[in-house]
């Protein structure tokens, strides 16, 4: 199928929703070229996808991109109290997330992965990759990494070890960095992740309160979902979207 050039991503966005209106289609044609500005998550068989609040409040439309397919999304829940979303989307994915049931030891860092979807789309080394942030030890809930993640990741997933989702990712804590914390980051990441600062993310237990308010399906375990040998970063793009703001 053609390539669509970014330069031309209104116009196709425009098209793709035009379609919708004249045919109640909510699939488009491929667009390769289109930049998410944003990051999700699969949540359930449905298709319903978490993301960021602020990613997608005040969009006039809103799209998701999984791979080289382009679907129409709408707000099914937004909360009042977490920088969390939740889109409607006809995607079928192959996998959904899985949350982790127990709460991370808050007196300890553990290494994890997140990364926006475009970045991890076009990532090489990705079946290699096992991490690239840790987490920051907090007493009040919150969950805090250090980490490089590039623009974009506001709605990825922060994936542990064994590939349950620990949160996703909000925002980055501006003016924040440590050496220690960065060395940290370096020695558990193969592609040593530059520019780590502190950067906040909605823990699962906030996430998980949220959906059960909302009436919204998801998966939660303590067991792993991947090997030792396997790539939390391979799962994070399995489990990930791109998510456009019209």
């Amino acid at each position: 199928m053609k390539k669509i050039r970014l330069s031309q991503g209104r116009h196709a966005l425009a098209a793709c929703g035009l379609l919708y209106l004249l045919s109640g289609s909510t699939s488009c044609p491929a667009i390769e070229s289109i930049e998410a500005q944003a990051s999700g998550v699969f949540l359930n068989a449905d298709g319903d996808v978490l993301t960021a609040r602020h990613a997608v409040i005040g969009c006039r439309s809103l799209y998701v991109v999984k791979d080289s397919k382009v679907v129409m999304a709408t707000l099914r829940a937004v909360s009042n109290q977490e920088d969390v979303a939740v889109l409607a989307t006809a995607l079928k994915p192959f996998l959904n997330a899985v949350f982790q049931r127990a709460e991370l030891p808050p007196d300890r860092s553990v290494a994890v992965f997140a990364e926006a979807y475009p970045r991890l789309s076009r990532m090489p080394d990705r079946a290699r990759t096992l991490s690239n942030a840790i987490t920051v030890p907090e007493d009040d809930g919150e969950l805090q990494l250090l980490s490089g993640v590039k623009p974009g990741a506001s709605g990825s997933a922060v994936l542990g070890a064994s590939g349950l989702v620990l949160g996703i990712v909000v925002e980055r804590v501006a003016g924040s960095s440590s050496s220690a914390g960065m060395a940290q980051v370096h020695a558990h990441n193969p592609m040593k992740a530059g520019g780590a600062t502190l950067v906040r993310a909605v823990s699962a237990a906030n996430i998980k309160r949220f959906l059960r308010g909302n009436g919204i399906g998801f998966t939660e375990s303590d067991a792993a979902q991947i090997s030792a040998q396997q790539s939390p970063a391979a799962r994070a793009f399995t489990l990930g979207v791109g998510v456009i703001c019209g």
